[in-house]
């Protein structure tokens, strides 16, 4: 009686370590038939796998609930953020469009044209990470929707090339920094050894 007492107990514990692992029902029950001792006679009471899909966190085909949880917190946030890109890259086009028109008389043709490429090169560098954003936002909707595990990796992948825009971007913003660097101190030695 005690060694059955006993059986059943590791028997529950195991149950429980095999559903937190994921392991596959049938695999649990070739195990349970082959620890208990009498393989041919009856179970007492079944093994405790009736509620293997309601406790499995993760069903084929479907996101991890925990998961989506994490990308629907985050959505508000990427929400903001790709505004946020749009508007500043609007403000951009209307800061530079004001300055062409004040600096037109004071400036030539080739500098008006300078700078004006300058605020459009600005306001771009702003609209590309939104976009990507936009995209991600969208792709997190779609997914607090449908739960689809196609969805999700959709978002990862949105988010993935969103980063990696981003580094290139920070890439090319510290050649530029260096290359002003550059420039200004040989300007600035040849105005020294000129004067």
């Amino acid at each position: 009686m005690q060694k059955m007492r006993h059986g059943k107990l590791a028997m529950l514990g195991i149950s429980h370590l095999f559903l937190k692992l994921e392991v596959p029902k049938s695999l649990f029950l070739v195990y349970y038939i082959y620890v208990t001792e009498d393989p041919y006679s009856s179970p007492e009471t079944p093994p405790i796998v009736d509620s293997w899909e309601e406790k499995s966190p993760t069903k084929p085909g479907v996101s991890p609930p925990l998961v989506t949880e994490h990308l629907r917190g985050t959505r508000p946030w990427v929400k903001f953020c790709s505004l946020a890109g749009y508007i500043t890259a609007g403000f951009t086009l209307v800061i530079a469009a004001i300055t062409i028109q004040v600096a037109m008389h004071k400036l030539s043709a080739l500098q008006l044209g300078l700078l004006a490429s300058f605020y459009i090169i600005l306001a771009i560098l702003f609209i590309i990470p939104s976009l990507r954003l936009s995209r991600y936002e969208r792709s997190i909707t779609r997914l607090m929707v449908s739960e689809r595990l196609e969805d999700l990796e959709q978002a990862i992948a949105h988010q993935r090339i969103f980063w990696r825009q981003m580094g290139i971007m920070i890439l090319i913003i510290m050649c530029l920094y260096l290359l002003t660097i550059i420039v200004s101190a040989i300007l600035l030695l040849a105005n020294k050894a000129g004067g």
